[in-house]
């Protein structure tokens, strides 16, 4: 009896954004609705039918007799009879009523929020890719422009998006609070906090283009992770082959220097950070640097179960590779990562992430 499932209306006194929701919340938040049905066919009064037809769940606008959401299974098998339920954990699903395998549950459909339990990310068992899209407003359910998803390789990280644009992608504090998994048939995140009985903890990704983990003790609500905070968070801010340092400047990265065209006054010149000699597989020196947010490019090779040594030796010896790390796996293990093309997104902290 955590979660309660019904209609809902959004606002009460905005004529513009006028319309009633099938959705989840919390029972004893009901201000806190962590999943919508039909957040972008909204019904135009509070009467509407839920029905179980054809191995699929529709609503049905009363008013009209026309469906407004339905889960659109197909190649299903009507093999036996079939149950909807709410779970404990806020998962609305279809389920077989004797095998209790499911065919269809909403932690599959994520709207703006992540509940413990939920996974983001690519599914490749399901061939879905889960991501969180924000509300159009405070008041207005419908999709928004803003949308949290999750890396599709390896070494992955959250990528916030603004009307289909890379405005942000998360570093080390965000990497702390979640279970990453990598594999062949999935690349997934979820959090890897679990809230005690007198608390509710869900990751919001709000209208204004921010990602936050909330957490609510009675009435109280406690931000544990907002993100963006700074300048540096920006995506790629200082341009390649730079970082954005703990004083918000740009600084290029050892071996590459400022230059390219670049005009003050115009908006679509930036200084550049090029290599001040040719890449050469004759270079046999790497520069170190530390409390660094891992730079962002799909050109890179991952080793597992490989030592820093090992993986420098690697480095050496592919004369495309620029730069290389040694970072801890999430089942305890270690891998190699080597990158072979510019160095995108970096940043560095004050201490380590």
């Amino acid at each position: 009896e955590i979660f309660e499932m019904g209609l809902f209306k959004a606002a009460t006194r905005l004529p513009e954004v006028d319309g009633w929701y099938l959705g989840i919340w919390y029972k004893r938040h009901r201000t806190i609705v962590v999943w919508i049905a039909n957040r972008d066919n909204p019904l135009s009064k509070s009467t509407a039918t839920l029905k179980i037809s054809n191995t699929n769940i529709f609503l049905d606008d009363d008013q009209s007799g026309r469906p407004v959401w339905e889960t659109n299974l197909i190649n299903q098998i009507d093999i036996e009879p079939l149950v909807a339920e709410l779970h404990d954990n806020g998962n609305f699903v279809l389920i077989y009523s004797n095998s209790k395998s499911i065919l269809w549950q909403s932690f599959d459909y994520p709207t703006d929020t992540l509940l413990p339990g939920m996974k983001l990310g690519w599914d490749g068992s399901k061939n879905l890719n889960k991501t969180l899209t924000s509300w159009a407003s405070l008041f207005e359910p419908s999709s928004g422009s803003r949308v949290f998803k999750i890396e599709k390789w390896t070494v992955s990280h959250g990528l916030l998006y603004d009307t289909g644009q890379v405005r942000y992608r998360t570093g080390p504090r965000y990497s702390n609070l979640v279970n990453i998994t990598e594999t062949e048939e999935e690349i997934s995140h979820s959090l890897n906090i679990t809230p005690n009985v007198s608390s509710i903890l869900i990751l919001r990704m709000l209208y204004t283009g921010s990602l936050e983990l909330m957490e609510f003790i009675g009435g109280e609500r406690h931000t544990l992770f907002y993100f963006p905070v700074e300048e540096c968070d920006f995506y790629n801010t200082c341009g390649d082959n730079s970082y954005c340092n703990t004083n918000s400047n740009c600084v290029c990265i050892a071996g590459f220097q400022w230059g390219g065209q670049y005009a003050w006054g115009l908006t679509k010149s930036r200084r550049t950070c090029l290599r001040k000699s040719h890449l050469s597989c004759q270079e046999k020196e790497f520069k170190k640097l530390t409390n660094m947010k891992l730079p962002d490019t799909q050109f890179k090779i991952v080793d597992t179960n490989v030592g820093l040594e090992e993986c420098e030796k690697r480095c050496f010896m592919n004369c495309n590779c620029t730069a290389f790390a040694n970072t801890d796996m999430h089942d305890g293990g270690s891998r190699c990562v080597m990158w072979t093309g510019d160095l995108l997104d970096m940043r560095s902290y004050n201490t380590e992430g």
